[in-house]
C-alpha cells in the first residue's frame, strides 16, 4: 500500500453539504487536502526500474513518450478524467511534451479538441506559489528585500502579530504561524474578487503559532509575500510576474491575470467539475499571488529548467536559486519535525526513491497539477488535469503516480536494503501512538469546527512498527529508520516526531503542516457522535410531542390554560426546532465557493442560541415531571430532551459555533 498525500492546494473540489447535521462538515470538504489520502496504486501505474533492476533507465524522448502512451491514457479510462497535459525536461532541455484527453468537451465526445501541451492553458493552482516564491527572491537578489526583515516594513496596513515577527523566510515556508481561511479563495463570481490589498487587510487570520516553529500551509501568507513584491516595486502583482519572470523565461502562453487576457482566453482548456460534465466558468482566486497563474506545459517546462538551473540571465541568479531549495529554516527550529520533510523558500523538500526532490502541488476546484523536479538527476516534470473524475482521488492517482513512478523509472538508484530500526523502536512507536489534528485549521473564528475533522491516528504495533492512516483512508505501516523518523514500508512517506520531557507534542508527514495532539476523545469523534445522538433526539422530541398532546387531548380533553407547567413544557419542545433550524441556516448559508451569506449565518447562530438556552425550562419540566410522578417514560422523556440540549449547548461553546467571528 503506498500513501498518496494530496498536495498542498489554493482549495479543493467541494460539495457543500446540507441539513441539520450537515454543520459538522461545513468546512471538511474544502479541508480534504488536511487529510493523509491512501489508496493503492491502480496496476496500470507500475513503473520498470532499469535493465535488471540496475537502477535508472537512460531518460530519451523515445522512452518517456512510450512510457507516458501507456500509463497516462490507462489512469485517465480508469479514474474517467478528461485530459492532461505533460512536460519532462532534463539537462536543460525538454525531452518531451504531451497531451492526452479532451481539453473543451467532456472526454468521450466525439468532437472533443484534443490537449495540445503547446497550446492549451491550464490552471496550476497553488504551483502558482513557486511563481511568487521566485518574485520575492528576485528582490532579495536586487537587495530591494531582506528575507530575515519584519514584512510589516512593506505594508500599507496594519497587521497583528501576538506571537512574534514574521519575515519573507517565514511566508514562504509556511511557518509564519496564521489560522486558515478560505472565505470565497476560488470563486466564478468576479464581482467577489477585490484588490489584493482589500483581501489581505480586511480581517487577516490570526496569528496561532510561534513563527518559525509550526508548519501550517498559509495561501494567506505566499499572498502576503506577493504583495510585498508590489509594494517595493511599485507594480502590479500580475504585471510584475509576466514582465519580469514570465516573458524572460519565454513563457508569453501564461499569464497571473484574472480573468485571461484576450489573447490568450481562448486557448484555456476545460475544467470539468465531474465526468461527463459540460465545462465549468472561470475560477477566479480571490488571492492571486496564492494560485492564479495559466500556463501550458510548454511555458513550465522552461520554469522547470529555471530551477534545475538553467534559466537565462537576468531570472535568478545561481545564489538565490541555492537559498530557494535549501532548507528555510535551521533544525532546530522544528526540532524533530524538519528530520524527514522540511520546506524551503516555496518547494516541499523530500526524498524519493532515494533522491532529493522538490515538489509542488496545486488545485483549484478543476484543475489539478504537479511540479516536481529532482536536482541531482538534473531532471523535472509537470503535469496538469484538467478536471474531477469519479471519485475524490481521482487526481491524487495520476499525478501521484507519474511522478512516483517517473522518479522510479528514470531517476532512482539500486535499490537499498531497507536499514534495521534503531534500538528503543518498540518505546518510540508506543510514545507516538495516538490522535492528531492538523494544525492548518481555524482557530478564532465560529468555524474552528472544521479543524475536528482532520485527525490522524497513529498506532503502535508489537513489532516496533506503527500504522498511520485517517478516518478518509486506509492506513499504511511505517518503520522507524531513526529516532523519532518512520519511513513507509515500500514507499515514499514519512512521520516525524517533535518530542519533549512531556511526550510526543507533534508529528509531520509532510513539510508544510503539522500535525498537533489531541486527546482520543477528539480524536474518536466522540463529541459529534454524541452530538448526532442529540439531534436524534431532538428530532424523535419533535415527532412525539404533538402526538402525546394529541393522545392527551382525546382522553384528557383541553388542558388547563393556566396550567404552567405546560406553558413550560412547551418552550422546552420548542428549544429543538430552534436549534434544528439554526443548523440548517448556517448550513444554508455556507456558498460553493466557501463564501458566506452572512445574515443567513447570523440568524443561524441566534437561533442555535435561542435553542441551546432552551436548556433552561427542558430542566425545569425535568424537575416538573418528577415532582408529579409521572411515569418512566414521561421522566425519560424529559431527562433525554435536557440532556440533548446541554450537549448541543457545550458543543457549540467548544467548537466555536456561536462564535462572534464568522469568518470562515
Amino acid at each position: 500500500m503506498r500513501v498518496h498525500r494530496l498536495p498542498a492546494p489554493s482549495s479543493f473540489p467541494v460539495a457543500v453539504p446540507r441539513g441539520p447535521g450537515a454543520v459538522l462538515v461545513l468546512v471538511l470538504a474544502a479541508l480534504l487536502l488536511l487529510a493523509h489520502l491512501a489508496v493503492p496504486p491502480p496496476a496500470a501505474a507500475q513503473g520498470h526500474d532499469g535493465p535488471d533492476g540496475q537502477g535508472a533507465r537512460e531518460l530519451t524522448a523515445v522512452d518517456v513518450d512510450t512510457w507516458l502512451d501507456g500509463l497516462v491514457p490507462a489512469l485517465l479510462d480508469a479514474e474517467r478524467l478528461p485530459g492532461a497535459t505533460v512536460a519532462v525536461v532534463s539537462g536543460g532541455e525538454i525531452v518531451t511534451l504531451r497531451g492526452f484527453g479532451a481539453a473543451d468537451r467532456p472526454r468521450l465526445a466525439p468532437e472533443a479538441a484534443p490537449v495540445d501541451p503547446e497550446h492549451h492553458l491550464f490552471r496550476i493552482g497553488s504551483v502558482s506559489k513557486l511563481v511568487t516564491a521566485t518574485a520575492v527572491m528576485q528582490q532579495v537578489e536586487r537587495g530591494a528585500l531582506d528575507l530575515d526583515a519584519d514584512v510589516r516594513e512593506h505594508l500599507d496596513f496594519p497587521l497583528e502579530l501576538p506571537l512574534g515577527t514574521v519575515t519573507l523566510r517565514h511566508l514562504l515556508s509556511h511557518t509564519a504561524g496564521f489560522e486558515e481561511r478560505v472565505d470565497h479563495l476560488i470563486t466564478p463570481d468576479a464581482e467577489k474578487v477585490r484588490d489584493l490589498r482589500t483581501e489581505l487587510a480586511e480581517d487577516p487570520p490570526q496569528q496561532i503559532f510561534t513563527p518559525g516553529t509550526t508548519p501550517a500551509y498559509s495561501n494567506y501568507g505566499l499572498a502576503l509575500a506577493g504583495y510585498v513584491v508590489q509594494q517595493v516595486t511599485g507594480v502590479p502583482f500580475a504585471d510584475y510576474v509576466r514582465r519580469e519572470v514570465l516573458d524572460p523565461l519565454g513563457m508569453t502562453s501564461s499569464t497571473a491575470e484574472q480573468p485571461l487576457p484576450p489573447a490568450l482566453a481562448d486557448r484555456l482548456a476545460g475544467g470539468f467539475p465531474a465526468p461527463d460534465a459540460e465545462p465549468a466558468p472561470f475560477e477566479h482566486i480571490s488571492v492571486p499571488p496564492a494560485g492564479s497563474v495559466s500556463s501550458t506545459a510548454r511555458d513550465m517546462a522552461a520554469f522547470l529548467n529555471l530551477h534545475l538551473g538553467h534559466g537565462p540571465d537576468g531570472v535568478l541568479g545561481p545564489e538565490p536559486l541555492a537559498a530557494m531549495h535549501a532548507p528555510a529554516l535551521p533544525p532546530e527550529s522544528l526540532g524533530g519535525l524538519g528530520a524527514a520533510e522540511q520546506m524551503t523558500l516555496g518547494f516541499r523538500g523530500h526524498e524519493m526513491q532515494g533522491q532529493r526532490a522538490l515538489s509542488h502541488g496545486g488545485d483549484t476546484y478543476l484543475f489539478h497539477s504537479e511540479l516536481a523536479i529532482f536536482p541531482e538527476a538534473d531532471t523535472g516534470l509537470f503535469v496538469s488535469v484538467n478536471g474531477n473524475g469519479a471519485r475524490a482521488l481521482s487526481t491524487v492517482v495520476l499525478r501521484q503516480q507519474l511522478v512516483e513512478q517517473f522518479a522510479r523509472r528514470y531517476v532512482a538508484p539500486p535499490e537499498r536494503a531497507a536499514p534495521e530500526s534503531p534500538p528503543g523502536a518498540t518505546d518510540r512507536a508506543a510514545a507516538v501512538a495516538g490522535h492528531y489534528r492538523s494544525e492548518r485549521r481555524a482557530e478564532s473564528t465560529a468555524w474552528n469546527l472544521a479543524g475536528a475533522f482532520a485527525i490522524t491516528t497513529v498506532t503502535a504495533r508489537p513489532d516496533g512498527t506503527i500504522r498511520v492512516g485517517s478516518f478518509a483512508a486506509p492506513s499504511t505501516t511505517m518503520r522507524e529508520v531513526e529516532p523519532w523518523l518512520w519511513r513507509e514500508t515500500g514507499g515514499t512517506a514519512t512521520l516525524a516526531a517533535r518530542a519533549d520531557e512531556d511526550g510526543v507534542r507533534d508529528v509531520a508527514l509532510v513539510a508544510y503542516r503539522t500535525e498537533g495532539r489531541v486527546s482520543a476523545w477528539h480524536g474518536l469523534f466522540v463529541p459529534h457522535l454524541l452530538l448526532l445522538a442529540a439531534l436524534l433526539v431532538l428530532v424523535v422530541t419533535l415527532v412525539a410531542w404533538p402526538v402525546n398532546r394529541l393522545r392527551r387531548r382525546r382522553r384528557w380533553g383541553p388542558p388547563d390554560a393556566g396550567d404552567r407547567s405546560r406553558r413550560v413544557r412547551r418552550l422546552a419542545c420548542a428549544a429543538p426546532v430552534a436549534v434544528l433550524a439554526g443548523l440548517v441556516l448556517l448550513t444554508a448559508s455556507v456558498q460553493a465557493d466557501l463564501s458566506l451569506v452572512r445574515p443567513l449565518t447570523r440568524l443561524g447562530q441566534a437561533l442555535l442560541l435561542l435553542g441551546v438556552l432552551g436548556v433552561v425550562p427542558a430542566v425545569w419540566h425535568l424537575a416538573g415531571t418528577i415532582r408529579r410522578r409521572a411515569g418512566a417514560v414521561a421522566v425519560a422523556g424529559a431527562a433525554l430532551l435536557t440532556l440533548s440540549l446541554a450537549w448541543v449547548a457545550g458543543w457549540a461553546v467548544a467548537f466555536r459555533v456561536l462564535w462572534p467571528d464568522i469568518s470562515i
